[in-house]
């Protein structure tokens, strides 16, 4: 990939700001959900775009390549999009506007997983990365308030560092260490498929400490936890991505408590043929009680309650992999690189369209989250 810094990155975005809107609406402070993802246009142009639940566009900015996840920055107007994995770059986006604020990039040796999360005063960004190097995972923290200057970094104790969220309270960070070592050099080509080490770890942010490590085991090894959602009780739902044999079917889905036990999410063989050995992304409704996981190569949405395990079913939606809560509980929104955008209740099979048909005409990428 090539690397792209400030300066590269805003002479890509002059060359096409006057294609980068939709209506430039204020919407700080009003009760209105919002909800914001990573798109493509017709001609595999990169956005980031900002939407309503009825069907409006916000904003849709360019970026110079694929923005994969999000960071919602709290207090504050910044959103954190990342570029797709293995790449240098975040643009930092005024949420009001959709204008780019600023560029940060990764040092020399280390690029970005695609995803962040912010403290819970905002005040820092804490990025997975890779040291290239090494191979190990590590990460990398930004402080926001100081024009997201890089403080320092620690280890994600794991290589291929993909999702990471706080559990409850902000004293803890869980990460999903994929256990994929990649490079740049060779894009996104698995450089160990043979000797993977997925794993979860808690880590302390103030000390950089490991507070608890957990594997799947030998048995399990080929399967790359990529994709956490962390329920108020600090339970993790986490998704993954089976890389070795495709003629076995792994479990997919599973939850860690905070003290590291682990335990999969059953569903019947048939629902998990139909994963295709591929989550994409994992959410919770609004209530936080039921889970769902994506996957846009088996076109299929399946959902759980978490405290139970019951497996609830699945849904079909063509291409889907983003995925947040709607405004009621027991609803999911969920987008597609082909089908738009459509809500997805729990209970009933119907998917239905958001208004207009000005989401249908973007390819969306990976992950949604709600502003």
């Amino acid at each position: 990939m090539t690397a792209i810094d400030r300066r590269s990155f805003l002479a890509a975005l002059s060359a096409t700001i006057a294609a980068s809107g939709g209506s430039r609406l204020a919407f700080a402070g009003t009760p209105e959900p919002l909800f914001v993802s990573a798109s493509l246009d017709s001609s595999d142009a990169a956005y980031v775009a900002v939407f309503a639940l009825d069907g409006r566009m916000l904003f849709n900015t360019r970026l110079p390549e694929r923005g994969h996840d999000i960071a919602i920055r709290p207090f504050s107007e910044d959103l954190v999009v990342f570029a797709r994995r293995p790449g240098n770059w975040a643009a930092i986006i005024d949420r009001n506007s959709g204008n780019v604020t600023r560029v940060v990039t990764s040092p020399p040796g280390r690029h970005f997983y695609g995803h962040g999360v912010f403290s819970a005063d905002g005040g820092l960004l804490y990025a997975t990365e890779n040291a290239m190097a090494t191979g190990d995972g590590v990460l990398g923290i930004y402080d926001a308030t100081a024009d997201y200057r890089r403080v320092g970094e620690m280890p994600s104790y794991g290589i291929g560092p993909h999702d990471l969220a706080f559990l409850p309270g902000h004293r803890h960070i869980v990460v999903a260490n994929g256990g994929i070592k990649t490079h740049p050099g060779t894009g996104r080509e698995i450089l160990n498929k043979d000797e993977m080490e997925p794993s979860l770890a808690l880590v302390d942010p103030q000390s950089g400490s490991v507070l608890v490590k957990t594997d799947l085991g030998a048995a399990l090894k080929g399967l790359s936890i990529r994709h956490l959602a962390v329920t108020a009780a600090g339970t993790t739902v986490f998704g993954c991505q089976f890389e070795g044999d495709p003629n076995e079917m792994p479990p997919l889905v599973g939850v860690m408590t905070p003290d590291g036990k682990t335990r999969f999410l059953d569903m019947p063989e048939d629902d998990l043929g139909a994963l295709q050995n591929y989550v994409g992304s994992v959410s919770l409704d609004a209530s936080g009680k039921l889970a769902a996981a994506t996957s846009p190569r088996g076109n299929t949405i399946a959902f759980w309650d978490v405290s139970s395990g019951q497996y609830l079913g699945r849904r079909r939606m063509s291409d889907v992999c983003g995925v947040a809560a709607a405004p009621i509980e027991g609803v999911l929104l969920a987008t597609s690189g082909n089908s738009g955008v459509r809500l997805a209740p729990v209970a009933t099979q119907e998917l239905k369209r958001l208004g207009g048909t000005e989401l249908d005409r973007w390819t969306w990428d990976n992950h949604l989250r709600r502003l």
